[in-house]
């Protein structure tokens, strides 16, 4: 049965960093802190910057499924194919 979190529309940095280090594992990738996750987005709108890679972040610093589930493709793909 699924939690909330992965029916939710929005997600925190660190559940994105949990999910993202789920399917990292699942395709043989490294792991990410979730501090990186953090920095890709709430401190980078803090800071009146764009988050990283197209996350898009609410004014509560959570972040879009739909920008994640993108970033995470796109972030798997760039990292088998280096």
């Amino acid at each position: 049965m699924s939690n909330n979190n992965e029916l939710s529309a929005t997600l925190t940095p660190y559940e994105c960093a949990k999910l993202a280090n789920q399917r990292f594992s699942e395709e043989g990738l490294n792991p990410i802190p979730p501090q990186m996750m953090y920095n890709y987005t709430t401190a980078k709108v803090r800071a009146g910057k764009n988050p990283v890679g197209g996350l898009v972040v609410t004014p509560e610093g959570k972040v879009t499924r739909e920008s994640f589930t993108k970033w995470l493709e796109s972030y798997v793909t760039k990292k088998q194919n280096a």
